[in-house]
């Protein structure tokens, strides 16, 4: 995960890393005053490093320090609010003994929409700790988060992307983005087009609001969605994303708490009748029908 996109990919033990970059510890934490405290003096101790050596020795990781930081200061806000319908709990606390395992990922460069570091972290670590065969992606946009899927994915799953091509100027519903494709360096599904994981991507282009979800439905293991963000698509593609759930699978949302304020509004919407928990120090918000 220090290299280039185009290299082999970096093993990394998920609790060193994670302690090392002081944005998650793998112990309770207390109320969220505690945890604020707890983490602004973690990032406070962190800075000297992350700001005087790595800029001249790993100049990635100070990036990535500073996104992390800017993206959990601005969750905050929103989520001190939503305490009593979508919880915020530690990841490692909700999911026992994730980050005690190795997993791979590729430096990508950052991309100010994109997942952060340790949503990407988080996310590949779930892949591997739950042995997810069938993974269903809402929104490729680059590819990023595909390839790292496809890289901690056991060897005979299958990821499922979808996407609108980008010729497709026509939906069922108004899109809240519609110029997402000025924001792209790459064409839909670039990271992984010719990387040696992409034979086992399944790439959907297609108006996801009116796709055959059929054949997913109860078998899904993984689901990420982060598709279009006005209120039109979360509904949509969530609903789905629940129908599709297979019976130990987990789906998760992505900018909860960031400039879309339709992600939020939906989850709030439908926590009184499905079990929702914000993952601390993300904009991820996550659901399983066994959590």
């Amino acid at each position: 995960m220090r290299n280039s996109g185009n290299g082999s990919p970096e093993v990394v033990t998920g609790i060193a890393e994670m302690r090392a970059a002081r944005l998650l510890t793998d112990h309770p934490s207390g109320s969220v005053t505690t945890r604020r405290i707890r983490n602004g003096l973690e990032a406070l101790l962190a800075m000297p490093y992350y700001l005087l050596v790595c800029p001249f020795t790993q100049p990635g990781r100070t990036v990535r320090f500073l996104e992390n930081l800017f993206e959990y200061r601005r969750t905050e806000k929103v989520q001190s609010g939503n305490q009593r319908l979508i919880p915020t709990v530690d990841t490692g606390q909700l999911f026992p003994s994730l980050f005690h395992q190795e997993v791979s990922l590729l430096d990508l460069g950052s991309r100010p929409s994109g997942t952060t570091f340790l949503e990407t972290y988080i996310m590949v670590s779930l892949i591997k700790f739950l042995g997810a065969r069938t993974i269903f992606e809402f929104g490729t946009s680059e590819g990023r988060t595909t390839l790292q899927f496809s890289l901690n994915a056991p060897d005979d799953a299958t990821i499922y992307t979808l996407d609108l091509p980008d010729d497709n100027s026509t939906t069922r519903f108004k899109r809240s983005y519609p110029n997402e494709a000025s924001s792209r360096k790459l064409p839909i599904g670039g990271s992984f087009e010719h990387h040696a994981q992409s034979g086992r991507v399944k790439q959907l282009l297609q108006d996801s609001a009116i796709v055959d979800f059929e054949p997913f439905r109860g078998k899904v293991d993984f689901i990420f969605i982060d598709g279009d963000h006005g209120m039109s698509y979360v509904k949509s593609d969530s609903e789905n994303a629940f129908s599709m759930l297979s019976p130990q699978g987990v789906a998760l949302w992505h900018d909860y708490g960031g400039r879309w304020p339709d992600v939020a509004l939906y989850l709030r919407r439908v926590a009184g009748k499905k079990k929702l928990f914000h993952l601390d120090g993300t904009s991820l918000v996550v659901h399983g029908p066994l959590l």
